[in-house]
């Protein structure tokens, strides 16, 4: 295990243990996590952190994100239309800050299941690259995505013949072990107009401070860092990007951190069916939408970050 002497996004050493959390959308074991919280900016990161190849055990086919299919049984063509709504509204703030033309390059960082990429193919032919470091979310449909470049690897080995318009990260920057490199190496494949779109949790949010260690956003120990907007925008800058908005929304919706944070406190086994819960969560999100009406003014969960190449660069 990896421990970090720094802060993740103002380098600071002081940096003491915050909360220790269990394994989240796994197998229960008796591993506790813990993390650390910046004494100067407030970010609050995992420390120690897994060995990368460790990471592994925690995206094998049983992790939910993986089997809509075989987690949700017949409901599952719910879940894949709201998984369209969500790519959609993708498309829609990517069309906020860039119009799409057939020249228009794009490329998406952390594209799991490349099911954006797949609406927006459907809606233009610009250039499309997804970068992920597992295969996971497309080796089994390979003529579904097969006009679309999917590659393997880290940003460090993009080699890229032109450089890209829009640059998105959907709940990727989380993950990413080193943030400050990896952002200062999109600025090689960048343009002055590049628009960077970041969407992650947002710690500052009214999830966290309802569920305290039981919150999803801690994706434990998947997520290596839980931003709120001061601190991403420092990482943003120390990292050669101009922070142009900050949402206090994402395409999430935010009942989905409510009711994984509500399973997690029940200590659901999340390799198995999640069939006989969908009712529970349809009612839940239809109760609780009033109170999630205000995410546009109050975070209660994400946040979407919008940024450009300093002038500088």
């Amino acid at each position: 295990m990896e421990h970090l002497t720094h802060c993740l996004a103002c380098n600071s050493a002081n940096h003491p243990a915050y909360i220790q959390t269990a394994a989240m959308l796994h197998a229960h074991q008796p591993t506790t996590y813990n993390f650390d919280r910046c004494g100067d900016c407030g970010l609050v990161f995992l420390n120690p952190r897994l060995d990368e190849t460790e990471l592994e055990s925690f995206y094998t086919a049983a992790y939910l994100p993986y089997r809509v299919e075989t987690a949700w049984g017949k409901y599952a063509s719910f879940v894949k239309q709201d998984q369209h709504y969500i790519d959609q509204a993708r498309v829609k703030r990517l069309r906020e800050h860039h119009a799409l033309t057939s020249q228009s390059r794009i490329l998406d960082v952390g594209c799991g299941k490349p099911t954006f990429l797949g609406c927006l193919r459907n809606q233009t032919s610009a250039k499309l690259i997804g970068l992920d470091f597992s295969d996971e979310g497309w080796k089994h449909e390979p003529e579904k995505y097969a006009d679309i470049d999917l590659r393997v690897g880290e940003v460090a080995n993009l080699k890229i013949e032109k450089r890209v318009d829009v640059i998105t990260m959907w709940h990727y920057l989380e993950h990413d072990y080193q943030p400050q490199l990896h952002l200062q190496q999109l600025l090689g494949i960048s343009h002055p107009k590049t628009k960077l779109i970041v969407e992650v949790p947002n710690f500052e949010s009214y999830t966290r401070r309802k569920f305290g260690q039981h919150w999803a956003g801690y994706h434990t120990p998947r997520h290596t860092a839980l931003y709120s907007p001061n601190n991403i925008a420092l990482l943003l800058k120390k990292s050669g990007w101009q922070v142009e908005k900050i949402l206090t929304y994402g395409t999430l919706h935010p009942y989905t951190l409510h009711w994984m944070s509500r399973m997690e406190q029940q200590g659901i086994d999340w390799t198995s069916s999640m069939e006989n819960r969908f009712i529970e969560f349809l009612v839940g999100k239809v109760l609780h939408a009033p109170i999630y009406l205000l995410q546009k003014w109050f975070s209660m969960g994400f946040m979407t970050v919008v940024a450009k190449p300093t002038e500088k660069n």
